[in-house]
C-alpha cells in the first residue's frame, strides 16, 4: 500500500474508532441519566455506524492533508533519486546478508554434486547455473536458483521419464530436509533455513541436436490436468545465460523493476522484464542514460507498451508468447500503474520512494 493511501486509511480508521467510542460513551451516559440499563437491545448501533462513517471521512481527509503537508515539507530538503536507488539496490544485494549467501552457495553445490553423481553417464554436460542468480539480476527479497540439467538425447525413452527420474532422485535425497514439488517445467526444492527458505528450481532437459554447440534443449511440460498429456518445450540455454552479459545498466534496472513489481503486488515474469529492459536500453530505442532514474523511467514507459501487446516473443523460444501467461486485465492494470507513477515521479522526483515502499 502506498504511503498516501496508508495515511488516508489509517486516518480514516482512527477517525471512525474515535467517533464510535465517543458515541457509545454518550449513549451510556444518557442511559445512566435516565436510569435505564445499557444493553444490546437499547444500544443504537446504527447511530454509531453513521457517526463513525462521518468520523472516517474526517479522519481520512486529515490523513490526506497530513500526507500533503509532509510531502511539501520534504520538498524543501535536498534529494537525489539516483542516490536513493543506489541505497535500495544495496539493501537488495544478495551479498547484503553474507551468512545466508554462503549457505545458498553451499546448498547449490550440494544439489549440483548430487545430480552429477547420479546422472553423470546420461549428462551431455555438468549441471549449469541459469536464471536470475546466474544473470546477476536476482534481488534478495525474492529469488531462487535455477539449475539446468542437460541430458544426452539418447538418455531416456521420453521426456516424462527424464523428468520423473530427476524428481525421484531429488525427493529421495532432500525430501527429509526440504519441500520438493513438481512445477510445470521444473522440480522445486525449498530448504527451510533458520532465517528464510532457500529455493531451487531444477530444470531437466534433453539435447535436441548437439547441446555443446547449439545449447538447445527440450524440456518436459507437465499437464495442468490429470487427464491431459504432457508436452515439450524447446529452449535456448545460451540465449538466456547471455541476455544480460556485459550490460551492468540493464541488470540494475531489471532488479529495480523486480522490486517495483513485488512491492506493488503485480504478477509478471522475470523474462518479460529482462527482455523489455534490454530492448529499451538498446541504441535503436532509448539507449543508456548516465542517470539510473532516467533509465528506469524509460524502461517503465517501454514496458507499459509491451505488456499491453497481444504477443511478446520469448528470445529463447520463438514459439513462446510471454504475454500469454498473464490475463490481459492484469497487464492493463500494471501498464496503467506504470504510466501513472512515471508522471508522478516526473512531477515530483521524491515520489520514487513511494513506488518502492508500498
Amino acid at each position: 500500500m502506498r504511503t498516501r493511501d496508508k495515511n488516508i486509511l489509517v486516518g480514516g480508521a482512527i477517525g471512525f474508532g474515535f467517533i464510535a467510542i465517543v458515541d457509545i460513551l454518550l449513549q451510556w451516559f444518557k442511559h445512566n441519566e435516565e436510569n435505564k440499563p445499557f444493553t444490546w437491545e437499547s444500544y443504537n448501533g446504527m447511530q454509531t455506524l453513521k457517526k463513525g462513517f462521518f468520523g472516517f471521512v474526517i479522519g481520512a481527509g486529515t490523513g490526506y492533508l497530513t500526507y500533503k503537508y509532509k510531502v511539501s515539507e520534504e520538498s524543501k530538503l535536498p534529494f537525489s533519486s539516483d542516490e536513493y536507488l543506489r541505497k535500495l539496490l544495496t539493501s537488495e544485494s544478495l551479498k547484503s546478508k553474507p551468512s545466508i549467501f554462503q549457505k545458498v552457495l553451499l546448498r547449490r553445490e550440494r544439489v549440483k554434486q548430487l545430480l552429477t553423481d547420479r546422472f553423470h553417464k546420461k549428462l551431455v554436460a555438468p549441471p549449469e547455473d541459469s536464471g536470475s542468480f546466474h544473470k546477476r539480476t536476482a534481488i534478495a527479497s525474492n529469488y531462487d536458483l535455477d539449475i539446468i540439467v542437460p541430458f544426452k538425447k539418447t538418455s531416456f525413452n521420453n521426456l516424462e521419464n527424464m523428468f520423473e527420474d530427476v524428481h525421484e532422485v531429488i525427493d529421495n535425497s532432500f525430501g527429509h530436509e526440504a519441500t520438493v514439488t513438481k512445477q510445470t517445467k521444473a522440480i522445486s526444492i525449498a530448504f527451510d533455513e533458520e532465517t528464510e527458505p532457500v529455493y531451487f528450481d531444477i530444470v531437466p532437459g534433453r539435447e535436441i541436436n548437439n547441446y555443446k554447440n547449439d545449447k538447445l534443449l527440450n524440456l518436459y511440460v507437465r499437464p495442468e490436468w490429470i487427464w491431459q498429456r504432457g508436452s515439450s518445450f524447446k529452449t535456448n540455454v545460451q540465449s538466456q545465460q547471455k541476455l544480460t552479459k556485459n550490460k551492468p545498466q540493464a541488470r540494475t534496472v531489471i532488479k529495480l523493476l523486480k522490486c517495483y513489481r513485488d512491492k506493488n503486488g503485480f504478477e509478471l515474469s522475470g523474462p518479460i522484464l529482462e527482455q523489455c529492459v534490454i530492448e529499451t536500453l538498446s541504441n535503436r530505442n532509448y539507449g543508456v542514460h548516465p542517470s539510473t532514474t532516467e533509465n528506469l523511467l524509460n524502461c517503465m514507459e517501454y514496458l507499459s507498451k509491451k505488456i499491453t501487446q497481444k504477443t511478446v516473443i520469448d528470445y529463447s523460444n520463438t514459439n513462446n508468447n510471454l504475454n500469454e501467461k498473464f490475463p490481459a486485465s492484469d497487464r492493463e492494470a500494471f501498464a496503467d500503474q506504470l504510466i501513472t507513477d512515471i508522471k508522478r515521479i516526473e512531477n515530483n522526483p521524491r515520489y520514487i520512494r513511494e513506488i518502492f515502499e508500498a
